[in-house]
């Protein structure tokens, strides 16, 4: 393949002229899409805009052997639906927090429970931020809802292991916890 022109005029006439990229962009495109629909839950607008992102790393940097290039795409498809994935749940957490945050605590429940609910978010902060990073990642990941195959890819953890690892990491954060605010909530 040429390199692509800077120009994004010429870029995308370019691409139009291109016909083994066209020829890979319609073999490809269903294939990876179906995969990516899947991995997002049926997010189908996230799912175009993560093939479309692939396609272009295709076409960027296309692998070495072409041999494996289903694999390759269906990787670097993999990884950026994790990403985004992961940044949903992220951007999804802040806003929780900012809305809770915002809003008048008496129109929905009691003060006390708003300042009790707020110190049980402080004290299980707490004890993950002194977790070491792969032990606090699986924790959050696995009660965000994410599946074993899906905790080990992000975190490189064997997905044989995830579970003992979740394990160990749920009793260390047992005993911080106890032993930081002696059990009581």
């Amino acid at each position: 393949m040429l390199p692509i022109s800077v120009d994004k005029l010429s870029r995308e006439r370019f691409i139009k002229e291109d016909h083994e990229f066209q020829a890979l962009y319609q073999k490809y495109f269903s294939v990876i899409f179906r995969h990516v629909n899947y991995l997002v839950g049926g997010d189908a607008s996230a799912a175009e805009d993560i093939t479309q992102e692939t396609l272009i790393k295709l076409y960027a940097s296309p692998p070495v052997a072409d041999d494996y290039l289903t694999a390759w795409l269906l990787r670097v498809s993999s990884n950026l639906a994790y990403n985004y994935l992961k940044n949903r749940k992220q951007r999804e957490l802040r806003e929780s927090k900012a809305y809770f945050r915002n809003m008048d605590p008496t129109g929905l429940c009691l003060p006390e429970e708003a300042v009790v609910s707020h110190q049980e978010v402080l004290a299980v902060k707490e004890v993950l931020d002194q977790m070491d990073e792969r032990d606090r990642l699986c924790l959050l990941l696995k009660f965000s809802g994410f599946s074993y195959t899906e905790i080990s890819q992000i975190t490189g953890v064997p997905k044989t292991s995830v579970g003992q690892v979740l394990a160990r990491a749920r009793d260390k954060f047992k005993k911080e916890f106890i032993l930081r605010h002696g059990g009581n909530r």
